[in-house]
């Protein structure tokens, strides 16, 4: 245990993604549990404050821009100003260490890579990358050499949704009152996008058994993505993308879904948070980086049939996510809504 219980400021860094911010949790209550009357001081990017507003485990959200040339210097020299005894990245980067050793806090903790070592007084082991690790277990195994085992027993993820996200939720999805079908087609690559004729085909099934309402959320990015979703739907949908939905509405909307469909992507792990039954889909990445435990959960893959030695990321032409069909995630997605999975199936 590097961190001591008596420790009376602490500083997490935040990863920058979204589903990694969710994902660690499990340092987040790590921290509280094993320092309960510290502050705690959670430094994320500003994007990501609507996901995590609510949050129990932290005193404090403060914005972390580590822009330009100097912003590392410059965002250190801000958070030494309440004189933080510890500093725990999570971020892997250079940067974020650079930014921890201008606060001058006498811990500064995170893994050893990128040549960043001799920033930190203690480097821990970075994970083994010739084989799938979820991102959980090492923010687990990260949590355990901060705060010690006994303070790291549930690895659970959690987010709250604010009165603020449910008005924004309800501004987006109206009066109707039909249940919400969660649709994720987007993600940071091509590759990892089960087809929008796919999607639709799905959620046209789906309306017509079970009377389920499609919403279609993603990042602004992906405006036009969604939008061919939505035509390409022949039931009425709502188009959260178009109608501007911020952020932190997400937890709210999946919060009342009774089924979310998605790639490999952020708010993957947003619905699991929110308790959302999930049908998650993966092509060429492998679903071992990405495990979430204690979720309801069916995971369809490119390739079911890939030896367990091999990696689903080294194998992009066998493992293509094209190969999973309407049928299969249909069959899966009903059922899920008329059985109930035991989690993580």
């Amino acid at each position: 245990m590097i961190i001591p219980r008596n420790i009376e400021r602490l500083l997490i860094v935040a990863p920058s993604w979204i589903g990694d911010a969710v994902m660690a949790n499990v340092m987040y209550r790590a921290a509280r549990n094993s320092c309960p009357d510290a502050q705690i001081c959670l430094a994320s990017r500003p994007y990501l404050h609507p996901l995590l507003n609510g949050l129990p485990w932290f005193d404090r959200l403060e914005a972390l821009d580590m822009g330009g040339l100097l912003g590392p210097v410059r965002a250190g020299r801000s958070f030494a100003q309440d004189r933080p005894d510890a500093v725990i990245l999570l971020p892997g980067s250079f940067r974020s260490a650079m930014m921890a050793w201008w606060t001058r806090a006498s811990l500064r903790i995170g893994t050893n890579r990128d040549g960043r070592g001799m920033l930190l007084t203690d480097a821990l082991p970075d994970a083994d990358r010739s084989r799938p690790v979820s991102a959980i277990e090492q923010y687990r195994r990260l949590a355990e050499a901060c705060f010690g085992k006994d303070a790291v027993q549930d690895a659970s993820l959690e987010l709250v949704a604010t009165p603020d996200d449910d008005a924004e939720a309800d501004r987006v999805l109206g009066t109707d009152q039909a249940p919400p079908l969660l649709l994720v087609p987007g993600a940071n690559r091509e590759d990892k996008r089960w087809p929008v004729e796919h999607f639709a085909a799905v959620a046209d099934a789906l309306h017509e058994s079970h009377g389920l309402r499609p919403v279609i959320t993603g990042s602004p990015g992906e405006a036009g993505l969604a939008a061919t979703l939505a035509r390409t739907t022949r039931c009425d949908v709502v188009d959260a993308v178009d109608a501007g939905m911020k952020l932190g509405a997400l937890k709210s909307v999946a919060g009342r879904a009774r089924l979310a469909i998605v790639n490999d992507t952020g708010p993957r792990h947003v619905a699991a948070a929110m308790g959302t039954p999930l049908i998650s889909l993966f092509g060429p990445t492998d679903h071992r980086w990405a495990h979430l435990p204690g979720i309801q959960e069916h995971r369809l893959l490119g390739e079911p049939f890939l030896p367990e030695e091999a990696m689903a990321d080294r194998h992009p032409n066998l493992c293509s996510i094209e190969r999973i069909t309407v049928a299969d995630v249909t069959a899966a997605a009903r059922a899920l809504l008329d059985d109930g999975p035991s989690p993580g199936n």
